[in-house]
């Protein structure tokens, strides 16, 4: 190529967009699942997935059920920075602008084909999770907001399931939530530091460590009965201060 002259594009299936911009703000989004291929005008097994497998009757009926992006990374290297692309041809399936699955390299169409099946089932079914999440988000925030018996510690086990989430912008929502308890009635966080899941009992931790400062020393990496035991020594304490205030 003489210098000055156009850039070589790479070559792009027919009927994919090459919209990318949607790509950069999907994350925490309602989108439906997208397929992402990530190519480059020097890359063989480019072209051979370009012009065999994805023409394939069978992936074409596939790709109709959801978007599909082709993107040039030596365009887009911002985007092949975002999503950690090291070799093409790879292709990436999101969910709500979440990675479910990768595969890189040239893959006949059945591989290929069976590949994306299961990446679809899986997209669908990680969508539901989220819906799910949301939904339990929505529930929580009523709760926050109710004046009824025992609301907070509803609403304390609904953020402590969402902490166990893999969707890290619904984590960090629902550990806001969680401080905010933690200020509120810390006792009903304490029970998370009985959940048998490690993300759970290290986000109540550091919610109440915000809530009551250095001196809260529970450490949800010990082992359960050490950990039961801290859990006790505090709920006590806490207990003892909510009596000491109404008294006063």
């Amino acid at each position: 190529m003489l210098a000055g002259g156009p850039a070589v594009r790479a070559e792009l299936p027919a009927d994919w967009s090459t919209n990318c911009a949607t790509l950069l703000s999907a994350v925490g989004t309602e989108q439906p699942s997208t397929l992402v291929f990530f190519t480059a005008s020097w890359c063989g097994p480019c072209k051979l997935m370009t012009r065999i497998v994805l023409p394939d009757p069978a992936v074409m009926q596939s790709l109709s059920n959801l978007d599909h992006v082709a993107v040039d990374i030596d365009e887009h290297s911002d985007l092949a920075s975002k999503y950690g692309i090291e070799a093409v041809p790879t292709f990436i399936l999101l969910s709500a602008g979440q990675e479910v699955d990768r595969s890189t390299g040239f893959r006949p169409v059945d591989e290929f084909l069976n590949w994306l099946t299961n990446g679809v089932t899986e997209a669908h079914a990680a969508s539901v999770r989220m819906a799910r999440a949301q939904s339990e988000l929505t529930e929580a925030d009523h709760l926050l907001a109710s004046t009824s018996t025992n609301s907070t510690r509803l609403a304390a086990a609904k953020l402590f399931d969402l902490c166990a989430e893999h969707d890290e912008a619904l984590v960090q929502t629902a550990v806001g939530r969680l401080k905010i308890l933690a200020a509120r009635d810390p006792i009903a966080v304490l029970d998370g530091l009985d959940d048998s899941r490690l993300a759970t009992r290290i986000q109540a931790a550091n919610a109440l460590r915000y809530a009551l400062g250095d001196t809260f020393d529970v450490d949800p990496w010990c082992d359960m009965d050490t950990l039961q035991k801290q859990v006790n020594v505090w709920r006590e304490k806490l207990a003892k201060s909510n009596s000491s205030q109404q008294v006063h």
